[in-house]
């Protein structure tokens, strides 16, 4: 995956290793940016991990201006267990959003071994400007529990060449512009699934394994409330920090 700083982009691992610099913070500037409509309300099926079923997904294309990092998506909250051969959109509308607007690195694919299926296209769009993000001024290796960090700012929060920095608290619930894959995506979600009914992530995943443990962090740092991710935190070991006797 690659993550976004400022205006700099870093491969997962480098993400890790270096703080947003001070000219990235000279470099930042906040775009209204147009979407391409024909690309965008498409709703796909997914397979999910572990036999959970299948998802839904929205997705966005903003990638005339963000080539990058303008392609979003949006996950819904309906779960079928079969893949049947027709649906109704406003069944997949009316279950809400369970996980998005995510960064996604390229649309869903309708071939292949990660293939989803095309459903549909509504023309009442979720969003029509690429959705804000929480953006961090830290090296997030060091925590797992990203309440810890004191310099979050949204990314529309840029004023006099400096960013206005947030609580936590006030952004919580708030994407990253890290990207991801539709396979990631379906982790993710499945991640949620299984937190939901109560089962134990560590069961089905390895998070020992450090892609999987940083889409956990992720998703328990923005869909959960802190006492719940730190309760699911205190179940956890970050494969980032050593044992030290």
């Amino acid at each position: 995956m690659v993550l976004y700083l400022g205006n700099f982009c870093l491969t997962e691992n480098l993400a890790y290793l270096f703080p947003t610099s001070p000219s990235a913070r000279t470099l930042a500037v906040i775009l209204k940016i147009k979407m391409i409509k024909d690309n965008s309300g498409k709703i796909y099926r997914f397979k999910l991990d572990h036999n959970q079923g299948y998802g839904f997904a929205e997705i966005y294309d903003f990638t005339d201006i963000h080539e990058f990092d303008g392609r979003i998506i949006y996950v819904y909250n309906l779960v079928d267990q079969d893949a049947k051969s027709e649906y109704d959109l406003q069944d997949i509308h009316s279950s809400g959003i369970a996980i998005g607007p995510i960064r996604i690195m390229s649309f869903p694919g309708t071939k292949g071994k990660y293939a989803s299926k095309f459903i549909g296209q509504r023309n009442d769009f979720l969003v029509t400007e690429i959705p804000i993000t929480k953006e961090l001024n830290e090296m997030i290796i060091r925590e797992s529990n990203w309440n810890n960090f004191e310099l979050w700012y949204r990314s529309d929060n840029f004023k006099n060449g400096d960013f206005i920095f947030s609580k936590y608290s006030e952004l919580r619930n708030l994407e990253t512009r890290i990207l991801s894959s539709i396979v990631t995506v379906a982790t993710k979600f499945t991640m949620k699934i299984l937190i939901d009914n109560n089962k134990d992530v560590a069961e089905y995943y390895d998070l020992n394994e450090v892609g999987n443990y940083n889409m956990f962090i992720q998703l328990i740092n923005t869909y959960y409330s802190l006492e719940k991710a730190t309760e699911l935190l205190s179940q956890t070991k970050n494969p980032y920090k050593k044992e030290t006797n």
